[in-house]
């Protein structure tokens, strides 16, 4: 398998999470367990695509688990990628550019993630400007 074919850069991509969404979990959770539940993210991340899996199945079942960890914390554009990726797996369709734009989005989630880490003694957590 050849390595991720990097996509595009997309004007339309601003940001790599929903910053009122986040806004909302810290509401929720507090900044302490919103910070806790980003670093598990983060890990998951970074197991699960730094390196990537290279038999479809396992990438299918990485990205499975990504994407309802990663959008249920406002990574939506993460969260897209990875259902993109597991359904271009399961259905033995052609996975370089799913894979590719799966590995960008990963890449600018974990960016995002440490500056919101990095801000997270500022006053809001999502505050932060996330990298776009």
């Amino acid at each position: 398998m050849n390595p991720p074919a990097a996509p595009e850069p997309s004007p339309a991509r601003a940001v790599a999470f929903d910053a009122d969404g986040l806004a909302e979990l810290e509401e929720l959770f507090g900044r302490s367990r919103l910070m806790d539940l980003l670093e598990v993210l983060d890990r998951q991340i970074a197991a699960r695509f730094d390196p990537p899996a290279r038999e479809p199945s396992r990438l299918a079942q990485d990205a499975h688990i990504l994407v309802s960890s990663s959008g249920g914390l406002s990574f939506h554009d993460l969260s897209g990628a990875c259902a993109a990726l597991e359904q271009a797996c399961l259905s033995g369709a052609e996975i370089a550019v799913p894979l590719g734009t799966a590995v960008h989005a990963a890449r600018h989630a974990r960016e995002a993630i440490a500056t919101l880490r990095a801000a997270s003694s500022q006053t809001c957590c999502c505050a932060a400007t996330p990298k776009g």
